[in-house]
């Protein structure tokens, strides 16, 4: 979960972070356990299955359903047009989902390699060693086991607490919001070429 939420974050120009320094070179012992770990942990079949689940969300238009959500009224235009809507955000969410699969295919590669990089330099080679032969114990496995499901209970609980009362504040302070961007209006309204008569 944590690896595809970093992946997104850094293809989101609006959750872009800023660029960490160079990074340093990985000795070759930590590298060679980095990559016996990213094996155990199976990182390649996480993202793969993290990114089918893009994927579908995309393509049932779900992805940029939430994204208009964002614009001032659109979930009221949404509720009373879903019928006509559902059918154009599938059709666009499948351009998205085209696009997304084929960048996930290319780029899992390079991200498993960056993943095992970042292991191999921030962790000794001692101490990968001892992750890997914690993940191989029985406590290990049913940690590996259970702790997407643990990672995806608290986002969802996170998403239902913060997200919920974020949305119910910002539909609270419409008015003062579409009061703070309306210069905005009136620039792009200054900034419009007169009609010829």
């Amino acid at each position: 979960m944590i690896l595809l939420a970093a992946v997104v974050m850094a293809a989101s120009p609006t959750g872009a972070a800023p660029r960490p320094p160079a990074p340093r070179a990985a000795d070759p012992a930590a590298l060679a356990a980095a990559t016996q770990l990213v094996a155990l942990l199976d990182l390649k079949g996480q993202l793969a299955q993290q990114g089918a689940q893009t994927v579908e969300q995309m393509a049932q238009g779900l992805a940029i359903r939430a994204d208009l959500a964002r614009q001032p009224g659109f979930v009221q235009f949404y509720q009373a047009n879903t019928a006509k809507v559902d059918p154009i955000l599938r059709k666009a969410g499948g351009i998205q989902a085209g696009i997304a699969r084929k960048v996930f295919a290319e780029q899992s590669g390079a991200v498993i390699a960056a993943a095992t990089q970042a292991y191999a330099r921030n962790y000794s080679a001692a101490e990968l060693n001892g992750l890997i032969a914690f993940y191989r114990t029985p406590t290990g496995q049913a940690f590996r086991a259970k702790q997407g499901r643990v990672e995806g209970e608290i986002g969802q609980r996170s998403g239902q607490i913060i997200g919920g009362r974020i949305q119910a504040g910002m539909q609270a302070n419409q008015k003062a919001l579409q009061a703070a961007l309306q210069p905005i209006a009136a620039l792009a309204a200054q900034s419009r070429p007169a009609r010829k008569p």
